[in-house]
């Protein structure tokens, strides 16, 4: 085991390489340095540029200073890794910032060999911020210059090694100072010991394809840990096993398989997880558990004396705003429309007020009982004013709530700035959900399309929530065989428009991440009428347009 390497003795090797990018798998090695230490005394050299897949960046090139050319006789990156291997042979090894590094060279050896690096690994980095915080700053650069080293890093991977090599020697004396012996306690000591046990587990992530998509964490007993979305599925379950030293590792650590799920569109994917996160359940997932319940706004408007009240059901009658997210927010605002506006806050009708007892009441602060001159018509006026608040003319009314809060706060009665401030909060989502549910309201049927040149996703969308989602090949396409399957479902979707179920939370959820998924990305969009066929055909040239496929030529046959 090379936890047991002796700091005193070694071996150890410091490595560094340069890329084309970040991402392993999506980026390349350009170049490999390393220098082996055994007895604190530098006794192996090794440097290698590698022939690349990719051209190199104009950033890289300017910063590196390789270029194309450069790499045109270079060998091959298994080449390259298998000289590598051979000379750090029983060592330790050490690389400043080893997430970045490491995780370039445990993906090709994952792929050449099929297994990462042994463990433990050093981190120069980890190891500095531990021996020295005084210090501002951790680069390589500003380490060369506290420990004076005789090699000046620049960028280029033999020449950074060398430095790492020459530091690593300062602090093994530093790191002896402090009773530690072996390479283990010193990746304890610096908070990589945890790396190294998850970077066993990165085999798991080998099959993982370099697509965007869902992934689920599985433990011993199949159960779901936790449930992930990534651009990049290898990339993102990859640097799960390279987690920060201080953060929480326990799904990665607990993980004994991974199952993925391909996405093409990436709204596909949102709204996957969230019913992947529902059905499960998963436990590092908490925070995506709770399926908020639709509540409403409601008004009776045959109460000559009329009071909003917050319910979780649609009403048939009267004024109905919603569905909101909010509870809690719902009633905060609801109860300052009335303080503001002046209107009773009790939500039974006016014929049962006088019987019942009632605290706005006895406290004076019911409009019904507290003011006798007061008419029905003024205090309509004051129920359309609060209602024009809900209807898009907040501004003033949140003004006027800023400057309860500014001079309650100026003659210190802080409880009154406190209910001030957390009524312009519940006016900002309250109005944030009512938007949210107008833009969802004002098209009963729309179709969103998405594709990667290759696969095609059409999300039916119904009044803002998801209705069905239809998944086409780029040879459905060209065959037009996917037509039928769109003219079906365009037309169910069209039918249950005049029978429109109860809200759910899931369809609430669905609401939000479609509406904000829209707002941010603008995707390929059609608004979807009653003339089925030509909504179809609308349709159809969208799926078109995503794939790039040539219009039908002038007398092809069409079967929409």
């Amino acid at each position: 085991m090379l936890g047991t390497v002796l700091l005193s003795t070694g071996p150890f090797v410091t490595v560094d390489i340069e890329t084309t990018g970040s991402r392993p798998g999506r980026n390349a090695i350009i170049e490999i340095g390393a220098v082996r230490i055994e007895n604190r005394v530098v006794v192996g050299r090794f440097s290698s540029l590698v022939r690349s897949s990719e051209p190199i960046p104009p950033t890289i090139r300017h910063l590196t200073g390789i270029d194309d050319s450069m790499l045109d006789d270079a060998p091959d990156i298994a080449e390259v890794m298998a000289a590598f291997r051979e000379f750090s042979l029983d060592a330790v090894l050490v690389a400043h910032n080893h997430r970045f590094d490491m995780g370039f060279l445990d993906y090709e050896a994952e792929r050449i060999w099929g297994h990462p690096f042994q463990r433990p690994v050093l981190d120069t980095l980890c190891l500095s911020r531990c021996l020295h915080p005084e210090l501002s700053q951790h680069n390589l650069g500003s380490l060369a210059a506290f420990f004076g080293t005789t090699t000046l890093p620049n960028h280029r991977a033999f020449p950074d090694a060398l430095a790492t090599a020459e530091i690593l020697i300062a602090m093994i004396a530093d790191l002896e100072e402090r009773g530690f012996v072996t390479a283990a306690e010193t990746a304890d000591f610096c908070g990589v010991a945890t790396q190294g046990a998850l970077a066993r587990k990165l085999p798991l992530a080998t099959h993982l394809p370099d697509v965007p998509g869902i992934y689920l964490f599985r433990d011993a007993e199949d159960r779901v840990l936790y449930i992930g979305r990534a651009k990049n599925l290898r990339s993102r379950v990859r640097s799960h096993f390279y987690a920060p030293v201080d953060s929480d590792a326990a799904p990665a650590s607990q993980t004994v398989r991974i199952d993925h799920i391909p996405c093409v569109s990436p709204l596909d994917a949102l709204l996957l997880e969230s019913r992947l996160v529902e059905r499960y359940r998963p436990p590092y997932n908490h925070h995506q558990h709770r399926l908020r319940e639709p509540v409403f706004l409601y008004l009776d408007d045959s109460d000559p004396l009329p009071a909003f009240r917050v319910t979780r059901r649609r009403r048939r009658s009267g004024v109905v705003i919603g569905p909101l997210w909010n509870a809690s927010a719902a009633a905060t605002l609801a109860d300052a429309l009335a303080t503001h506006y002046r209107l009773r806050r009790c939500a039974r009708p006016l014929s049962a007020c006088a019987s019942a007892p009632c605290g706005s009441r006895t406290a004076a602060l019911c409009p019904a009982f507290t003011n006798s001159n007061l008419s029905l018509q003024a205090y309509a006026r004051r129920v359309r004013a609060a209602l024009g608040v809900l209807a898009g003319d907040g501004a003033q009314f949140r003004a006027r709530l800023g400057l309860a809060r500014d001079r309650a706060v100026e003659t210190e009665r802080y409880e009154d700035a406190i209910a001030s401030r957390d009524a312009i909060r519940a006016l900002d989502r309250t109005l944030c959900a009512l938007a949210v549910t107008n833009r969802a309201a004002s098209e009963d049927v729309s179709v969103v399309v998405e594709g990667d040149g290759a696969h095609a996703v059409v999300h039916v969308v119904l009044r803002g929530r998801r209705f069905t989602t239809l998944r086409f090949t780029r040879d459905e396409v060209t065959r037009r065989a996917h037509i039928p399957r769109l003219v079906r479902a365009l037309r169910n979707a069209n039918e249950h428009v005049a029978r429109p179920g109860r809200m759910t939370a899931r369809h609430l959820r669905d609401v939000a991440i479609i509406d904000s998924y829209r707002q941010e990305h603008r995707p390929l969009t059609v608004v979807v009428d009653s003339d089925v066929p030509a909504s179809a055909a609308r349709v159809a040239a969208a799926v078109r347009r995503s794939l790039r496929i040539p219009r039908p030529r002038h007398g092809d046959a069409s079967t929409v």
